[in-house]
């Protein structure tokens, strides 16, 4: 291979890259922009993330992380929540994010009310369950408040 096939495919690579990277910027302003102008109230707080993740704080107590996952050009958005002093994380949900600005292949970055209805699907369970520990009375344990869509988080 020559050094002009070789800066070829290195210039696909960059392009491609970089329409990546820009796709995730604009879903993470898009869903930045939905949650902060919704009139909804979500009980959302934004947190100060590194450039491949986005952060909320939910509740003043548990932190919802919104990354782009799979190594050099990763195409799935992970959605994880976690106690707000901890590490740990616990996967709540999956989307797939195109380079030509697509999720889940069914609407754009840019659709600010998609983004944010879409994101707020892929969450609901946590607000399921934190809503039943509530009614219940109980704790909440992270693990099944990630794990279970379907069953209430008690400890």
């Amino acid at each position: 291979m020559t050094i002009w096939e070789i800066s070829e495919k290195a210039d696909y690579i960059a392009g491609q890259h970089h329409r990546l990277q820009e796709a995730w910027r604009s879903y993470c302003n898009a869903l930045v922009q939905g949650v902060t102008l919704s009139k909804a109230r979500l009980h959302h707080a934004i947190s100060g993330a590194p450039q491949q993740q986005l952060c909320f704080v939910l509740f003043e107590h548990f932190t919802v992380y919104i990354s782009l996952t799979g190594g050099f050009n990763g195409h799935t958005i992970e959605y994880a929540i976690a106690n707000k002093e901890s590490d740990e994380r616990r996967v709540i949900a999956k989307a797939q994010l195109t380079v030509d600005g697509k999720v889940d292949g069914a609407f754009s970055v840019s659709d600010r009310e998609k983004v944010l209805d879409h994101y707020l699907c892929k969450i609901a369970s946590v607000y399921d369950n934190l809503y039943a520990a509530m009614a219940a009375d109980r704790p909440v344990n992270l693990t099944t408040l990630a794990n279970n869509a379907h069953a209430p988080a008690l400890a």
